[in-house]
């Protein structure tokens, strides 16, 4: 489906494949699933609003990024464990993805991203008979 760049914290790191992307390294979870006709991502991202993500497509790249949560500062913490960042995180589409077709929904601290297949890429599936 695609290449995936991964920004995290000013670092970066480039992993290929040329069918999905993988997780690799540290920074916002990801995980892609694959249908006849169309793929999604799947981002990790809880404690944010829909308000918080941007999508960009520039050429070939589709960029999503995610603004970070800051806690109001009132009180004294007398404990503070979670840190929620902002993130960047790319993907370089294959042919097969129809760029015009591409949506996004947030819900229940999943982004979820839908990456319909050309419909000339769509899977092609039948039973084969054992004999």
């Amino acid at each position: 489906m695609c290449r995936k760049h991964h920004h995290h914290r000013g670092g970066h790191h480039r992993h290929g494949h040329r069918h999905h992307p993988r997780f690799a390294g540290r920074g916002i979870p990801v995980n892609v699933r694959e249908f006849d006709d169309r793929y999604e991502l799947h981002l990790l991202a809880p404690g944010r609003t829909r308000e918080d993500f941007t999508l960009e497509l520039a050429d070939d790249l589709m960029i999503i990024k995610g603004a970070g949560v800051t806690p109001p500062e009132e009180g004294q913490w007398q404990r503070k464990e979670y840190r929620l960042v902002s993130f960047e995180r790319s993907f370089e589409l294959s042919e097969k993805i129809d760029p015009e077709g591409i949506s996004a929904a947030y819900e229940a601290g999943i982004l979820r991203v839908q990456l319909p297949k050309q419909s000339d890429r769509v899977t092609q599936r039948r039973e084969l008979e054992v004999e």
